[in-house]
């Protein structure tokens, strides 16, 4: 056996909810960021996937394109994105959101502009953490 084994990839489809920080982070979107936290049952066990991207063409912030993508995003219920799980001795390591999944459930390559800026692998979801800031 290999002490650097090669890590393995799984891809899954999710569902997913969009800016569950926004409300108390408004920062975000003045930044400019998408932020999607896709969750599901991974190897037995609840996760929260979280992913944060900018757009790569700048013009899309001042075109209207990010304001339409978000109004896109905030209706994301029955819609999955495809995640690209990568485990290392059989553990989740880390992942990938695949923007190509978004493009194809809204039926709009705009999408395929993303650009990863920031991911986490969660026990609990943004939207939990962010009440338990609160209390």
């Amino acid at each position: 056996m290999s002490i650097f084994s090669k890590p393995t990839y799984k891809e899954v489809a999710l569902p997913f909810i969009h800016d569950c920080y926004a409300e108390e982070y408004a920062e975000y979107l003045e930044a400019g960021l998408v932020d999607i936290e896709a969750c599901g049952v991974i190897d037995g066990k609840q996760k929260y996937f979280y992913a944060s991207f900018s757009l790569k063409k700048p013009n899309m912030y001042d075109n209207g394109d990010y304001e339409q993508m978000i109004e896109l995003l905030k209706s994301s219920e029955g819609k999955l994105a495809t995640l690209r799980l990568k485990y290392k001795k059989e553990r989740l390591v880390s992942f990938t959101l695949l923007p190509e999944s978004l493009a194809q459930a809204y039926e709009d390559d705009r999408f395929l502009q993303l650009e990863l800026a920031g991911w986490g692998i969660n026990d609990v979801s943004c939207k939990d953490k962010k009440t338990s800031k609160k209390s």
